[in-house]
């Protein structure tokens, strides 16, 4: 078995961006994944990203292909702030990316990891292994969806998360409760509106609020509060900037950073006129029960308001890292793991407590602060690690597929 120098778990915006600098420096290494499954698989068709188009860029070695660039190439709309990405150009411009600079993602379904004395199996669907030096698991968001206890109470046909949806066809024909207050929340309740699809959103803050809409800002404003990708002011501009700092925080500090208020929940500036007096809400409300009633579900909030009843719950209550929740880590691996909550605790250069075993994304959030949740934060861990690698891994002459196609042998 041919040993190779990185394994990269996952085809999306970080993934991707690891394997372009990893490619450009001439590693040897192997990427797993259907490229941008989880914006084209669970997203659906419609959205619109809440960050700034401007920070919604994937990282290649010269920052040369942005979305700017790639919708400038393709005749799509597009402006740096005032006008929302959708999913759908941004779904496309990734698969452009990973065309040109990352042309050895391979579609198979990791099953297993299996730490060994010197490195790390990495089993795949087809009976097929691989040991590398490190793994990088870039995963994203979709296996931490975070469905609230009470789901577990009513037959799973009757619940699902917000996650679980590209096209919404399986949703027509029925009555539909939405349940958060966030980015996800609106825009599933305005996508199902706009369907025909008659929904309620329902939330326990009183109220919903929104990002604000995009402006142009003046020199001033912008020294007052500059904007950071992620957020506007300093010290969202710092976690936007300088992860490597926020890294070297306590955590008890870190994970204040992590989820602040100014981050969320909040729908999106372009959602607004999409819900707010379109649909029914029920806000202020903690939900108590679930039964199901005549083939049909019904929420339950307390005294003080009827139950609503409903053919089926979407459940867009956001995303909570838990490492108990990726299959292809055993029990063991996962107990002898140190973390941050339920998330793993990573050293400056995104390993964990496991010898070679890296993460990036969200999974990395407890440890680097919010920007690791965010497309923004692709540069910092793509840049770091192939750099890292480079250096602390044997040289050896391969073969280097650059990004117009021409191939080179190279020394590493």
């Amino acid at each position: 078995m041919r040993r190779i120098d990185v394994v990269v778990i996952g085809a999306g915006p970080y993934g991707l961006s690891l394997g372009a600098h990893l490619q450009s420096r001439g590693m040897d290494f192997r990427i797993f994944g259907k490229t941008m499954a989880s914006w084209s698989e669970n997203m659906p068709e419609g959205m619109l990203l809440k960050s700034y188009p401007w920070a919604s860029s994937l990282s290649d070695p010269d920052s040369s292909f942005t979305v700017k660039k790639f919708c400038m190439e393709n005749a799509l709309p597009y402006d740096d702030t005032l006008m929302p990405l959708p999913v759908d150009s941004f779904i496309s411009y990734g698969k452009s990316f990973q065309q040109r600079f990352v042309t050895n993602v391979e579609n198979k379904q990791v099953m297993k990891l299996r730490p060994t004395a010197s490195g790390i199996e990495v089993h795949l669907e087809n009976d097929e292994f691989v040991e590398a030096s490190h793994v990088v698991i870039a995963i994203g968001v979709t296996p931490f969806a975070n469905v609230p206890a009470i789901a577990n109470s009513v037959p799973a046909e009757f619940v699902s998360h917000s996650s679980a949806y590209g096209p919404l066809d399986q949703l027509l024909g029925k009555e539909v409760a939405v349940i958060g207050a966030g980015s996800s929340a609106t825009n599933m309740t305005a996508l199902l509106h706009e369907r025909g699809i008659p929904v309620t959103l329902v939330g326990r803050r009183p109220e919903i609020g929104f990002a604000g809409t995009p402006q142009l800002r003046s020199r001033f404003q912008r020294m007052i509060a500059p904007s950071g990708g992620i957020g506007d002011g300093w010290t969202m501009g710092l976690c936007a900037t300088a992860p490597w700092a926020i890294h070297m925080l306590p955590s008890s500090v870190r994970l204040r950073l992590a989820y602040p208020r100014a981050l969320g929940p909040l729908g999106g500036a372009f959602m607004r006129d999409r819900v707010m007096g379109k649909v029914p809400m029920l806000l202020g409300q903690n939900l108590r029960r679930l039964d199901i009633v005549k083939d049909r579900i019904e929420l339950s909030f307390g005294m003080a308001q009827r139950p609503l009843r409903v053919d089926h719950v979407v459940f867009a209550t956001g995303y909570k890292t838990d490492l108990g929740r990726l299959s292809f880590l055993s029990e063991d691996m996962v107990a002898q793991m140190r973390r941050i909550e339920s998330a793993p605790a990573l050293s400056r250069h995104y390993e964990s407590s496991i010898p070679g075993l890296h993460f990036i994304g969200p999974a990395a959030t407890n440890s680097f602060g919010p920007v690791s949740r965010f497309v923004h934060g692709t540069p910092h861990p793509a840049r770091h690690l192939a750099k890292y690698f480079a250096a602390i891994l044997p040289q050896r002459r391969i073969q280097v597929r650059k990004a117009h196609g021409i191939q080179v042998a190279a020394v590493r």
